[in-house]
């Protein structure tokens, strides 16, 4: 055998030889990956806070409304955004209600408030707290409320419109007849707010009013639908 041809074939070995030694990694390598478990997804991270929303026309939600001691009042009713006011707040429903730029209710079918409900107050975070008075007006009848609020928590809370990352709103409110048939009482609140549909999509609460029973009221948003 000439030098050549033997410098040749101890080439070839030592390039086989790294060739196989190669296969050898390279499978190695791919057993090791299979062996690893799979990544998992990670949460996304809890609410911290929450700005006040950006209402746009043509937003739309529909909410149950149940009252344990008149049930013949229970039914569904629907809000959609008509138009916008340079400072944020809605008008819904071609003018019938009306919110201020916070979400916060100033007037529907059944009456007005004056300046508005007072439930939210932005930024919301855990453990704020405020105070909000106003003047609440149905027919003959008036009242004057001072509502105390406290953000208390964050939670996943379910609705038949789906699953809401919400901060948990404790509020109490302290109410007296101002005209008509006065009366007075307190009602107890906790309020579900989701930054992700700009509304509470869920509130409950227990009226008592003063000599009378107490009556329980749950609200809940059943449906939403963004702009098209």
């Amino acid at each position: 055998m000439s030098a050549n041809a033997a410098s040749f074939i101890s080439t070839a070995r030592a390039l086989a030889a790294v060739a196989l030694l190669s296969a050898t990694a390279s499978t190695a390598i791919a057993a090791d990956a299979a062996s690893l478990p799979a990544p998992v997804a990670q949460p996304a991270p809890p609410l911290a806070e929450a700005q006040a929303p950006a209402f746009a026309v043509g937003e739309a939600w529909t909410f149950s409304y149940e009252n344990a001691l008149e049930p013949a009042k229970n039914a569904t009713y629907a809000q959609s955004v008509s138009s916008v006011a340079a400072d944020g707040s809605p008008t819904l429903n071609g003018g019938a209600a009306a919110l201020d730029a916070s979400g916060n209710l100033v007037k529907n079918a059944s009456g007005s408030y004056q300046p508005s409900d007072g439930k939210l107050q932005f930024p919301l975070f855990v453990g704020k707290s405020w105070s909000a008075s106003y003047v609440y007006r149905a027919g003959s009848w008036a009242a004057r409320g001072e509502r105390e609020a406290k953000v208390v928590a964050v939670e996943r809370v379910e609705t038949s419109a789906g699953a809401f990352d919400a901060f948990k709103v404790e509020q109490v409110v302290s109410w007296s007849g101002t005209e008509g048939n006065r009366g007075q009482g307190v009602t107890r609140e906790t309020d579900w707010y989701a930054p992700s549909v700009g509304r509470i999509v869920r509130m409950e609460y227990v009226d008592q009013a003063a000599h009378a029973a107490s009556t329980t009221t749950r609200v809940e948003l059943a449906k939403f639908s963004a702009p098209q």
